[in-house]
């Protein structure tokens, strides 16, 4: 969990260190650390509720990690929308700087869309080290 812990820390640098570089003018760029961010959050969140998910019910903890994941995003989401309301005039009235910390709608459901691929494919490839590992034994 720890691990997981920080590379999420490290996907928050990235994007910290993209705003700052202008790195959002690649189309690729803010879809890795969504996806990314997504697998991540799904690993860190099925680490963290291990005790409080169901045996035997698949569906059930997909859904709950799926759900916890999206309901992240969508905070995310709203974060940067307060970000461009907030901090983008501050930046620049005092600075000089215009940022733009979200997109349009287009942005935002892309973005949405990734974070739950990003978990989607966590789960899969946990469902299959899983059934993998009670047919072995």
């Amino acid at each position: 969990m720890k691990k997981t812990f920080l590379i999420l820390v490290t996907i928050f640098i990235i994007n910290a260190i993209g705003l700052y570089n202008d790195w959002y003018h690649f189309f690729w760029f803010d879809m890795t650390l969504h996806f990314l961010g997504g697998f991540f959050m799904a690993m860190f969140l099925s680490a963290y509720l291990k005790d409080n998910l169901f045996d035997g019910w698949k569906l059930k903890n997909f859904l709950i990690i799926l759900g916890a994941v999206s309901f992240i995003g969508i905070v995310w989401e709203f974060s940067e929308y307060l970000a461009n309301l907030i901090i983008s005039p501050i930046l620049y009235d005092h600075y000089g700087v215009r940022t733009y910390f979200m997109g349009d709608l287009d942005d935002t459901m892309n973005d949405l869309l990734m974070d739950i691929l990003g978990a989607g494919l966590f789960a899969l490839i946990l469902h299959f080290i899983r059934s993998r590992k009670t047919h072995q034994a």
